[in-house]
């Protein structure tokens, strides 16, 4: 129960209340503060920093693979696929020019996509490879795939015989951003308070908010969870996808330099202060990984482990510092859910993994539907 004080003080009345403290919430929270400079924010997170994957992804500034995009084609519509692509590569604009390249650490070291001895996925992303930069172009302005198999020597990879690289990408320090963002937030008058849970919400004259220490209400409310968007919003298909990523103690002399996808992007590495950053494997157990617990999966970071071993660094040793998991909002196809669901009430949610791309457009866009 909620003392006089803090009634008065914390959980008064807010002309905009965000539940959920990730990218897409405080970008939000940012445009509708440059939009409304005299209105109220709040951003209600349940965890210490933020517990969904903004704060535990691999600072990947990507939009998207050859073998990836030619999956989502065999799902999805040319129009969908390739309008969403538009989104993430605009997304990843917007985010350059709202930070700065300076305040999230991004270097563009480019993409690069690995196809391991007999993959068939290779025969097919070279077969249409002129389609997909015929298609990238119109959103680019340039071709970005281009065959790279002479720098498998020079990044010093075992059983791998080809290589896509993706010259429009980039990676990014993730706390390094996420810090940049909060800041940004707390300077336009952005509130937000962290250990706060959004139990439910019931919308009538205004927005009812139940949260873990008392009621609060508001004149709008935007849901921005990503991955725990079903347990306010049932009916959103948003499934959770968990994601189990590990990072090595520094490494002498290595040789990585760049954002690397394998299987889809199944599996993504990088290279970060002399470490190497390797997370996936979700796809070798789906339904272990369809949760919103942050445990970790023995099995996949062991499997994690093989990969570092047997292709990314074959006879080097190395020891893991750290595993962690971050959960992601999945759904049956790659589109994202940008909606007013009632007259105060808005969401912005299931972002596929590829929160970091399309969390700012996103917190801009529905932005502009409030009033």
């Amino acid at each position: 129960m909620l003392s006089y004080w803090e009634k008065k003080q914390f959980f008064y009345h807010r002309d905009l209340i965000i539940c959920g403290a990730g990218f897409t919430g405080l970008s939000a929270g940012i445009y509708y503060k440059r939009k409304h400079p005299f209105k109220s924010v709040l951003v209600l997170e349940k965890d210490a920093v933020n517990g969904g994957a903004s704060t535990r992804n691999a600072g990947f500034a990507c939009f998207g693979s050859p073998s990836e995009l030619i999956a989502d084609l065999k799902i999805s519509s040319e129009d969908e696929v390739f309008s969403l692509v538009e989104k993430r590569y605009r997304g990843l604009l917007n985010l350059r020019s709202l930070l700065g390249d300076a305040a999230m650490g991004y270097e563009h070291k480019h993409g690069f996509e690995l196809f391991k001895t007999n993959d068939v996925l290779y025969p097919e992303c070279i077969s249409r490879l002129d389609y997909l930069n015929s298609h990238l172009k119109q959103i680019t302005g340039t071709e970005v795939y281009f065959t790279a198999d002479e720098k498998i020597n020079q990044f010093g990879f075992a059983g791998v015989d080809h290589i896509i690289e993706n010259r429009g990408e980039g990676q990014v320090d993730t706390g390094k951003m996420y810090a940049s963002l909060l800041q940004l937030a707390k300077e336009m008058g952005v509130e937000i308070f962290n250990g706060v849970e959004v139990k439910n919400y019931m919308e009538g004259s205004n927005v009812f908010i139940e949260t873990n220490y008392g009621d609060i209400d508001c004149d709008q409310f935007l849901i921005a969870t990503n991955g725990f968007a079903a347990q306010l919003l049932p009916d959103s298909q948003t499934i959770p996808a968990r994601a189990q990523v590990l990072i090595t103690t520094p490494i002498k002399k290595l040789k990585l330099n760049g954002a690397f996808h394998i299987d889809e992007g199944f599996y993504y590495f990088r290279d970060v202060d002399g470490r190497v950053l390797l997370g996936g494997g979700r796809n070798t157990d789906f339904e272990t990984e369809t949760t919103t617990d942050l445990d970790l999966n023995t099995r996949i970071q062991q499997h994690l482990e093989t990969v570092l071993k047997e292709i990314i660094l074959p006879g080097q040793e190395f020891q893991i510092e750290q595993r962690w998991s971050g959960i992601m909002g999945m759904g049956k196809k790659k589109q994202v859910i940008l909606k007013r669901i009632s007259e105060r009430t808005f969401c912005a949610v299931r972002l596929s993994g590829m929160g970091l791309a399309l969390s700012t457009l996103l917190g801009k866009d529905v932005v502009e539907m409030m009033n």
